[in-house]
């Protein structure tokens, strides 16, 4: 008969006093620590999950419960919570780039701190969806329209992509746009190379490397082709004085790769650019700022400085030069058309 009471060796009673010693450690860390549930976090430019039950009322929580919502919020509070968690996010984003894993969530983490987004999905019928209601929107205004499709920086700067990395489909939608659409489609990926053709050192300085946004560089040659397409003279680049502040963008926020050197988001400022009146929204709502950036946003300790041009991402917004002509522009835009819609003022 084989002995039921089998002997643990020592080892294997100091990992298992290890693991439960562990969990205790961490249990009471979480529940005396404070609850950062108020302000952004600083890594992740987001709010925290707040707590499940603390000022929730009774037929809401029983709602949530019957629901089986709730489970969702304390699974969402405990890892928002959880001790030391950036220092584990960091861990494991640098683990599964060391491992071969090189996606971390929706970041591709690249050479010499440059970060990408995993390539987006060829979805034919919602290209075509898209296509259509910019076609219609054009005919219906009786207008020529000029469109432009931002490549990712994975094409554009694609020196940086580590050596193993998923396949871009950034030309070939492109392509499918432009002979599909009705609208004057821009080949700014066929710029952007012309461009680093002349000169190598300007691949690197067309997108951000912690951010998905193009750099001012970018968006000032995107400017100059759409300049060059329409019989207009560009605002030569001399004529802004350049101001750079360091930041970090949406891709290091997402990735947890804390070690990254910070980024840096140009500025370019001109006598036209200061005077600007910038409305933000309509009738009773409407404010108006005077120059094309929210300077506030640039100060030491804030977190997401990309949000200074143009005052961030709003429904309307009507850019007026006291010094231009009658002529006006309509831009309808992402947030990518903050940092270059201005420059056509």
């Amino acid at each position: 008969m084989p002995n039921k009471a089998q002997k643990y060796t020592t080892a294997q009673l100091a990992a298992v006093i290890a693991f439960f010693a562990f969990i205790a450690v961490f249990f009471v860390l979480f529940l005396v620590l404070p609850k950062n549930t108020t302000e952004l976090d600083r890594l992740e430019f987001r709010m925290l999950a707040q707590s499940p039950i603390k000022g929730v009322s009774a037929e809401t929580l029983s709602r949530r419960l019957v629901r089986g919502e709730f489970s969702d919020d304390v699974d969402s509070y405990l890892e928002d919570h959880f001790p030391a968690r950036s220092f584990f996010i960091a861990v494991n984003s640098y683990y599964s780039r060391l491992t071969g894993r090189n996606a971390v969530q929706t970041v591709v983490l690249g050479k010499n701190g440059r970060m990408y987004d995993k390539p987006v999905e060829f979805d034919r019928e919602q290209i075509d969806e898209n296509i259509a209601a910019i076609d219609r929107f054009a005919e219906k205004c009786g207008l020529e329209a000029q469109l432009v499709v931002v490549p990712t920086s994975a094409v554009t700067v694609s020196s940086g992509l580590p050596a193993l990395h998923p396949d871009y489909k950034d030309e070939q939608i492109i392509g499918y746009i432009a002979a599909n659409s009705s609208s004057n489609v821009y080949d700014l990926a066929s710029f952007y190379a012309s461009a680093v053709k002349a000169n190598a050192a300007a691949e690197g300085e067309l997108f951000y490397r912690t951010d998905h946004h193009w750099t001012m560089q970018g968006a000032y040659l995107c400017y100059c082709a759409i300049c060059s397409a329409t019989g207009c003279d560009p605002v030569p680049q001399s004529e802004f004085t350049v101001e750079q502040y360091e930041f970090y963008g949406s891709y290091y926020r997402k990735a947890g790769a804390w070690l990254t050197a910070p980024d840096t988001l140009e500025v370019w400022r001109s006598p036209a650019l200061e005077a600007a009146e910038v409305t933000i929204g309509a009738g009773e709502r409407a404010v108006t700022h005077t120059g094309v950036y929210d300077d506030s946003q640039l100060e030491e300790g804030n977190i997401d400085k990309y949000a200074a041009y143009l005052y961030s991402n709003n429904g309307l917004t009507v850019i007026t030069n006291p010094n231009g002509g009658d002529e006006a522009i309509m831009i309808v835009k992402d947030s990518y058309g903050n940092s270059l819609a201005p420059l056509f003022i």
